[in-house]
């Protein structure tokens, strides 16, 4: 495509702070790019590993559209491609334990192991053999709490990438270990999913469109750090004072607790972690293309154990009315660029980690 053949002067401009063109907003193509050259080519978040501590336990997910489900044999853990070897039906569904992997379709059956060990009215065709019809294996590997899967069998692994994540979330106050699955939500916008990403990635806003957050959270340019890393952006905040004195203008949630850092980090391409202050908590969000004008995705939600419910249930309500004052900013940016006028924006040096974002995506679609 003669957009992406122009990545170096893509990535000259995005040095001047000049942002993408807007079609890399709104052209279907570049969204059919985006799912073979990012999706397909990074790690992608399955599901919590707690969810895999016995024989048999599996998840289900989607890596650049490919179905695949991590399982827990007797030797670890398996990825398979998630679809049947005779006519490609979803072989598992959600998650669960099983000691058996079989299709819903014709009663396919396979090991844990993804091996072929029945298949119905085969053995009156000649030729035929089980062992050729395996599952089709996929990297799978664990970062922390979670589980993700790759594609790409030339991938670099998830802690080269990675790894210097978790030393700066036990910064914050969060212990791994304590925390439990609270609950899980799918997600639908009107937005491209960079533009959300690129929301995201600052806080250059906050202090116009978030009153709840920034009376919580210190917002100044001089004390809300980012970090860019080669695979992931970093952005941690603190709490402010008199949000921990009960004096905040607006009112918010008790920011009160062992957990003084705001953090929030994004692991290419599109996982996100947030970290509020308060009791110990901790949720991420998967941001995935709808089409080139659309978003969709899934969040979960964290908590130590024995959290106070009715905290809990308070610092969702907080980061829900975040999410819609985000979701009111990011549908009026996409409908801008799909208008086309003006072509190009400019970033702020606050705005800094977008730049590296948008430098990684030309980077990816171009090679």
């Amino acid at each position: 495509m003669q957009t992406i053949n122009r990545s170096g002067e893509l990535l000259q401009a995005l040095d001047r702070g000049e942002s993408l063109p807007s079609n890399w907003y709104t052209d279907p193509a570049i969204t059919e790019q985006e799912w073979q050259k990012i999706f397909r080519k990074s790690w992608q978040y399955i599901g919590p590993a707690q969810q895999l501590k016995n024989v048999g336990d599996y998840i289900t997910g989607y890596v650049g559209g490919i179905p695949v489900v991590v399982v827990r044999s007797n030797e670890g853990l398996e990825g398979l491609v998630n679809v049947c070897r005779h006519r490609r039906h979803e072989v598992m569904k959600g998650c669960g334990n099983s000691k058996i992997l079989q299709c819903g379709y014709h009663a396919w059956t396979y090991d844990l192991k993804g091996k072929l060990k029945a298949a119905p009215r085969s053995d009156r065709e000649p030729d035929f053999c089980k062992d050729d019809y395996p599952l089709i294996s996929i990297k799978v590997d664990t970062l922390g709490p979670w589980v993700f899967a790759n594609a790409d069998e030339n991938c670099g692994s998830l802690q080269s990438q990675y790894g210097a994540l978790l030393d700066i979330i036990k910064d914050s106050g969060v212990d791994f270990d304590t925390l439990e699955l609270w609950s899980r939500s799918e997600w639908q916008s009107g937005a491209n999913w960079k533009t959300m990403l690129e929301n995201f990635l600052e806080c250059y806003h906050c202090a116009v469109a978030h009153p709840g957050f920034s009376a919580a959270i210190d917002v100044d340019q001089d004390s809300y750090k980012l970090t860019t890393h080669e695979w992931f952006s970093s952005q941690v905040g603190h709490v402010r004072q008199s949000a921990l004195e009960g004096k905040s203008k607006v009112k918010i949630y008790d920011a009160q607790g062992s957990v003084t850092q705001a953090q929030y980090h994004l692991l290419w391409p599109n996982f996100t972690v947030s970290i509020n202050p308060g009791f110990p908590n901790l949720s991420i969000d998967v941001w995935l293309p709808d089409g080139p004008n659309l978003a969709k995705g899934f969040s979960e939600q964290y908590f130590a154990a024995g959290v106070d419910k009715s905290w809990a249930e308070e610092l969702i309500h907080f980061n829900q009315e975040v999410g819609e004052e985000d979701d009111l900013l990011t549908n009026s940016v996409q409908r801008g660029l799909m208008a086309g006028i003006p072509s190009v924006g400019r970033f702020l040096q606050s705005e800094h980690l977008c730049i590296h974002f948008q430098k990684l995506i030309v980077k990816a679609l171009s090679e």
